[in-house]
C-alpha cells in the first residue's frame, strides 16, 4: 500500500469513527418516548450546564421509600429559548415532572415538562421529537397539569 492510499484510508476511518458518537449523543433510544410518567418530589440539585442540564429529584413512592431520579434536560441555550432561567429551580423545591423514563428501568428520564410550585409550567425540547424549525419557534402550548401516568 502506498502512502497516499494509507493516508486516505486513515482519514476516512478517523472521520467515520466520530459519526457513531455524534448519532448516539443525539439519540432518544435510551428513553421510552411512547411512555410519559408524572413524578413528584423534592429537588436535590439542578445542574445548569452544557451539553445537558440535569434535575436530580428525590421522589417518595407509595410505600414510603424514596428514590433519587436523574432527569435529563436540554442545553441551557435551548432552555433559555423556551423560557427557562437558571434560577427557576432550586434545591428543596417541590415539583412535578412529566418525563419519558429510561427503557431499562433505571431511575433516569428525559424531561418533557416541569410543573413548579408557583403554578408555572416549563416545557423542555429534550422530551420531544422536534425539528430545528420547531426548536426555533419556542415551546408548544403548555399543559396546565401533568399528563403522564402517576409514578408509584
Amino acid at each position: 500500500m502506498n502512502m497516499k492510499t494509507f493516508l486516505a484510508l486513515s482519514l476516512a476511518t478517523f472521520g467515520l469513527s466520530g459519526a457513531g458518537v455524534s448519532v448516539a449523543h443525539h439519540s432518544f433510544a435510551t428513553f421510552d418516548m411512547q411512555k410519559t410518567i408524572a413524578i413528584s418530589g423534592t429537588v436535590k440539585e439542578f445542574v445548569w450546564a452544557n451539553p445537558h442540564s440535569w434535575i436530580y429529584l428525590i421522589a417518595t413512592k407509595a410505600d414510603g421509600t424514596s428514590e433519587q431520579w436523574a432527569l435529563e434536560c436540554s442545553s441551557p441555550n435551548m432552555m433559555i429559548r423556551w423560557g427557562w432561567n437558571r434560577s427557576d429551580i432550586k434545591a428543596g423545591d417541590k415539583i412535578t415532572i412529566d418525563m419519558h423514563p429510561s427503557r431499562d428501568g433505571r431511575q433516569f428520564g428525559s424531561v418533557y415538562a416541569v410543573f413548579l410550585g408557583s403554578g408555572r409550567v416549563l416545557a423542555d425540547p429534550m422530551g420531544r421529537r422536534v425539528t430545528g424549525d420547531d426548536l426555533a419557534k419556542g415551546p408548544p402550548p403548555l399543559p396546565e397539569k401533568p399528563t403522564g401516568a402517576p409514578y408509584r
